[in-house]
């Protein structure tokens, strides 16, 4: 794989146009690709996205435009093959998170923690809907689920947490008590009563306004690129006042 951040180039404020001015600057010898992405981070930049094959079809290129305020900062990442960067591209997102324009420093993630480093208040939320439609076609109804959540974590390794969903409008509401427990790349959540949550560790990086983003994956799946794409959580803490 190679990646390379480039000199950041003027904003024309419209994001897809800034996109296809830095791929005829940065990838020059082909096309740039239909259609155009919108990249969205919760510890980084902004911006636009896009990738296609080289015309032999011997790499994969993929290009990513950061707006940062009056300026652009383009990310080209080059793998053999698609099936490779998606393989990767959990590292990639991390490293493209950690992008700053100086006069701000990178922030790579951090890959090990400590009970100190948890301390505060997280919340993580998420939504899904989908439509049926009978074999002719026509609306058949929706179902729409719906989670938040928020883990008050203190010093010591205690913990509360609250729990909120919907599932179809039924409403289900939880909450607990209990003391964290760090392992060997997890994190675990004990109860009182004795049950126990655990979480596969994946990244702790500071983002932009300050605040924290927690990366974990449910240990009920396989820590992979493909897992931690599709399956895992960002939990947010707020920056410090």
């Amino acid at each position: 794989m190679a990646l390379a951040v480039f000199r950041p180039l003027g904003s024309s404020g419209n994001p897809d146009s800034d996109f296809r001015a830095a791929w005829a600057r940065v990838v020059r010898s082909i096309q740039a690709p239909e259609p155009i992405y919108e990249h969205r981070s919760l510890a980084g930049y902004r911006g636009r996205y896009g990738s296609t094959t080289t015309p032999d079809n011997s790499h994969y290129v993929h290009l990513y435009v950061l707006e940062a305020g009056e300026s652009v900062v383009p990310v080209l990442v080059i793998t053999p093959g698609r099936q490779s960067f998606n393989s990767l591209e959990p590292i990639i997102s991390l490293f493209v998170d950690g992008v700053r324009r100086a006069p701000l420093k990178a922030q790579p993630p951090k890959t090990t923690i400590a009970i100190a480093d948890l301390a505060g208040v997280w919340r993580s939320s998420g939504d899904s809907s989908l439509n049926y439609v009978t074999a002719s076609g026509a609306y058949a109804g929706s179902s729409t689920v719906a989670h938040g959540a928020s883990y008050t974590i203190a010093a010591d390794g205690s913990y509360k947490s609250q729990f909120a969903g919907v599932t179809n409008r039924q409403i289900v509401r939880g909450n607990s008590i209990g003391s964290v427990e760090l392992g060997a790349g997890t994190i675990g959540f004990r109860e009182r009563g004795g049950k126990l949550s655990r979480y596969h560790f994946v990244s702790y990086q500071t983002a932009l306004n300050g605040a924290t983003v927690l990366t974990v994956l449910s240990e009920q799946n396989e820590v992979n690129s493909a897992n931690i794409s599709f399956y895992s959580e960002k939990w947010v803490r707020k920056p410090k006042q």
